[in-house]
């Protein structure tokens, strides 16, 4: 009985993350009652330059990985007297790995739905 239960556990559990993985996957688009497309251009153009001049482009420079020494475990060989006689490779140094993101990225595009909810646009799944 508690091997079916477990079963049963174990199955709910691939299923929710099956559900969270696809429903991952979802596109969005805006929508407003009244205005047309054009009118959403101008609208989002202009959401978009406000949030720009409130949240200019900031990039950053960030370490992504590396920048340690790299040992290889040592190669040992036992001789007929019983002495162990090991080696190492050369040390390898990895170099670390930039990339530049921009930190004010986040914070303009949530600017600018909060502008394009304020007008009434809605956001909902395409069809």
């Amino acid at each position: 009985m508690a091997q079916r239960r477990k079963s049963a556990v174990v199955i709910g559990i691939g299923f929710v993350a099956l559900m969270l993985t696809l429903g991952g996957c979802q596109r969005y688009e805006w929508t407003h009652p009244t205005r047309s497309l054009s009118d959403f251009g101008r609208d989002k153009f202009n959401c978009e330059r406000q949030a720009s001049r409130n949240y200019p482009v900031h990039p950053v420079t960030v370490v992504e990985g590396g920048g340690y020494v790299y040992r290889s475990s040592p190669f040992c060989r036992r001789y007929h007297r019983g002495f162990d006689s090991c080696f190492f490779d050369e040390p390898i140094y990895v170099p670390p790995t930039y990339s530049t993101r921009d930190m004010n990225e986040t914070p303009r595009n949530q600017m600018v739905e909060s502008c394009l909810f304020s007008k009434g646009y809605q956001l909902v799944p395409a069809k």
